[in-house]
């Protein structure tokens, strides 16, 4: 026996029943849709064809007039296109250097290293002599100096501490030799009083 059906359980079994069919109609419709769009995305051949599937000729067609791969052309590659790092730079490129430039700028690169290896020429240490005086007898003059408490008496020729030699005297200066290294050096007088033995 089949109980009465309530009026609001028909009218949802209609409803649904409803949304069913509407569903299946949008999905054909969809479908015809598809195989339209696709039809039209095709393009139109100029040359017709004998066979009884023209569809299958025409996309055979299709493949062989625009795959050609012997009509591309070779593309040319840079070589620095597929470098990620590669450094980008606005300055202009510099000309190119010539052999003769090149010697010249090592001959001047190897000249710099030479003057940065020399070490700098030793140089005397500055006088640490004090004028005191000087004494004259006939054609012999004798010079009175000082240095650290240290007195000398010293004629011309002669050693001063075993590192300097008196070399020559006039009223304005005493000229020495640093012996270690054979620099002349002057020591100014400012006292021009000489005394005289008798």
């Amino acid at each position: 026996m089949n109980e009465p059906m309530d009026p609001a359980e028909k009218k949802r079994k209609t409803i649904i029943g409803a949304a069913l069919i509407v569903t299946l109609i949008a999905v054909v419709l969809v479908e015809d849709e598809a195989e339209i769009t696709v039809d039209q995305a095709q393009p139109v051949t100029t040359q017709k064809s004998t066979r009884s599937s023209p569809r299958d000729t025409n996309r055979q067609e299709i493949k062989n007039e625009y795959l050609d791969v012997a009509q591309l052309g070779q593309r040319t590659f840079d070589p620095q296109a597929g470098e990620l790092f590669a450094a980008t730079s606005w300055a202009p490129k510099r000309p190119p250097v010539s052999a003769q430039q090149q010697a010249i700028m090592a001959q001047q690169q190897r000249a710099k290293a030479k003057i940065k290896a020399a070490p700098p020429a030793p140089t005397p240490p500055p006088l640490q002599f004090k004028y005191i005086g000087k004494a004259i007898e006939g054609n012999r003059t004798w010079v009175f100096l000082t240095q650290e408490n240290e007195n000398y008496i010293a004629r011309i020729g002669e050693n001063i501490d075993e590192q300097y030699r008196l070399d020559a005297i006039n009223n304005e200066s005493v000229t020495v030799t640093y012996l270690p290294l054979n620099a002349k050096q002057v020591l100014p007088i400012n006292d021009k009083q000489a005394g005289n033995f008798r």
